[in-house]
């Protein structure tokens, strides 16, 4: 049991680890598309505006 318990561990940190990575980089991109989606959201206005 102590080598599967040890096994548990080193595979429950890696799983930790690679969440943490998971979460940075979902939160990094997340930051971009919302800036992306600021701009096409101001494209969208100046367009409204033209038409008007």
């Amino acid at each position: 049991m102590e080598v599967f318990e040890m096994m548990g561990f080193i595979f429950g940190i890696t799983g930790f680890t690679f969440s943490i990575i998971a979460f940075t980089t979902v939160l990094t991109s997340s930051n971009s598309i919302k800036e992306l989606e600021k701009r096409i959201n101001d494209l969208e206005k100046n367009g409204e505006h033209r038409h008007e």
